[in-house]
């Protein structure tokens, strides 16, 4: 089964050093989490980076990303309706 991973699960990884990680998932990340985690002058960026390659996805249902960020993240948002979508956890 597929997950969808947003910002915290990376971000915490990345402070423990333990994004590698993430290679034994197969997982992928919506557009927003890919934005909120790989920052520009931030050394971990290049690494989160790396990771993310080929895993980023677009959620398709707008309307849905746009109901929950009315009381959610952008980047939670996201994470909820593509993992609908995509009938992951």
């Amino acid at each position: 089964m597929k997950l969808v991973i947003n910002s915290s699960a990376i971000i915490g990884l990345a402070k423990i050093n333990k994004l590698d990680l993430l290679k034994n998932y197969d997982f992928v990340v919506p557009e927003a989490v890919y934005r909120e985690t790989v920052v520009p002058d931030k050394p971990v960026s290049k690494i989160i980076r790396e990771i993310l390659i080929g895993r980023v996805l677009y959620p398709k249902n707008r309307d849905l990303v746009d109901k929950l960020s009315r009381r959610l993240g952008f980047g939670e948002s996201e994470t909820i309706a593509l993992a609908a979508e995509l009938n992951a956890l």
